[in-house]
């Protein structure tokens, strides 16, 4: 019994033939050409795909160019004269043949000419009246608007080029980029200024266009030196310097909102104070929308009363209402008096007298005591009640002060009395004890000493 029939008896697929056929069928690999048999040998199972790689770079790298259908441009050496000169010189250039004509345009360069801007004219008569300076000669004023038409207003590259030699020998004076632009601009500025302008506007904006300051300039280009060359210590300070100002400024402000709120809290929401809007009202809950609810009962609403009412004579007397005038409230003193008035809230008259002194206090009651006047505030006062009070208070307290002065005079005068009869020594100065100690020390020392 062969292998077959045991496979057909055990229902076994017939698969050692055909694996064996289509092991055979595979071709074997062809080794590559410039690779030695003992290479390829080492290189395994991975020689094709590196053979393959070889061959698609090679194709790439060595392929042909494609063949386009359009027709190939003509290029020819041609000589032209440029048309920004005014001197007719040769010059010749590679240019692309046109298709139509077979002659290219020599002035296709021409529209990129342009020039900057203009450099400003002037005659020998306006120079002679109104440019003439004595640091400039008109030679090496001209030389310099010659030179700045040239390079068109680049001051920095005619600085670079400026080498000016008078006609006659005399002493070249170095010329800075500054000098330069100040003496350009300041001519500019003199000949706006004299000659006529339609438009009086455009004219001063034209001004304002050539205004140069030498000085300021000079100083700002000192400053960004001085900015460049900083050392990293001095980098060090100055942002040490910047974080202290900024924290400074921070307190500032931290301070301020704490003496703002403070001010909120002990004169209330309507101090007048600033940084108090609208949004922190509502904030606060204190809109003007917000509906009661239906069961509140508050009082009565008053009577409206029209400006007109409240801001007569007789109203107020009849209400006791005193109005302060503006001008009667100091408001040097506050800071927020520059942005916002004063609010002063409605409060009895009696609080506002001044207070005596806490050492005059005791002598002013006795005083009014003598007087039979009470010295206590008084009971429902009117204003005019305490106006005379409030003076009589003043008087009383000038009038101790008085006689404590008189009393200090009195008691003066009887000492220097008793002085000048002997009945009391005189009062010698400390310098003058000092010096009779002194005296009688050294005297009792020679006495000692001759012993």
């Amino acid at each position: 019994m062969s292998s077959n029939d045991i496979r057909s008896i055990l229902s076994l697929p017939q698969t050692a033939a055909s694996s064996s056929q289509a092991r055979r069928s595979v071709p074997l690999a062809k080794k590559p050409e410039g690779i030695s048999r003992e290479l390829y040998a080492l290189i395994g199972d991975n020689a094709p795909s590196l053979a393959q790689a070889q061959s698609s770079l090679a194709a790439v790298k060595y392929r042909d160019r494609p063949k386009l259908k359009a027709k190939s441009a003509k290029w020819a050496w041609k000589q032209f004269s440029p048309a920004a000169r005014k001197d007719a010189v040769p010059l010749s250039h590679w240019v692309r043949m046109s298709d139509v004509d077979g002659i290219s345009n020599d002035q296709y360069f021409a529209q990129f000419n342009e020039h900057g801007p203009s450099v400003m004219e002037y005659s020998q008569f306006e120079y002679d009246q109104h440019l003439a300076d004595p640091d400039w000669t008109p030679h090496e004023t001209a030389y310099l608007f010659d030179l700045l038409r040239t390079y068109d207003l680049r001051f920095v590259i005619a600085a670079d080029r400026y080498d000016y030699r008078p006609p006659n020998g005399g002493v070249v004076r170095p010329r800075s980029i500054e000098d330069l632009k100040d003496r350009y601009y300041g001519i500019c500025r003199r000949l706006l200024r004299t000659r006529t302008a339609s438009d009086p506007q455009a004219q001063q904006q034209v001004l304002q266009s050539y205004a140069f300051d030498k000085q300021r300039e000079i100083k700002r280009k000192q400053y960004s030196s001085e900015l460049f060359h900083l050392t990293s210590a001095e980098i060090a300070e100055e942002e040490a310097l910047y974080v202290e100002v900024k924290r400074l400024e921070q307190n500032e402000r931290r301070y301020r909102a704490d003496r703002d709120d403070l001010m909120r809290t002990v004169l209330g929401l309507d101090s007048g104070l600033v940084e108090f809007d609208q949004a922190s009202a509502e904030a606060l809950g204190f809109t003007k929308k917000r509906k009661r609810p239906d069961d509140f009962e508050g009082p009565a609403s008053p009577i409206p009363v029209t400006k007109k009412q409240k801001e007569s004579a007789a109203f107020d007397i009849a209400h006791g209402i005193y109005r302060v005038p503006s001008t009667a409230v100091n408001i040097s003193t506050s800071h927020l008096a520059s942005k916002h008035p004063i609010h002063l809230p409605a409060h009895l008259r009696s609080t506002k007298i001044a207070l005596p002194r806490p050492t005059a206090a005791i002598r002013i009651a006795e005083l009014l005591t003598e007087l039979n006047i009470n010295s206590q505030k008084l009971v429902m006062p009117t204003r005019a009640n305490l106006e005379v009070f409030d003076r009589l208070l003043l008087a009383a307290g000038g009038l101790i002060d008085m006689k404590r002065q008189v009393d200090r005079v009195e008691q003066e005068i009887r000492n220097l009395k008793a002085q000048q009869q002997g009945y009391v020594p005189p009062v010698t100065s400390r310098k003058t004890r000092s010096l009779s100690v002194t005296s009688t020390d050294t005297s009792a020392t020679g006495r000692r000493s001759r012993q």
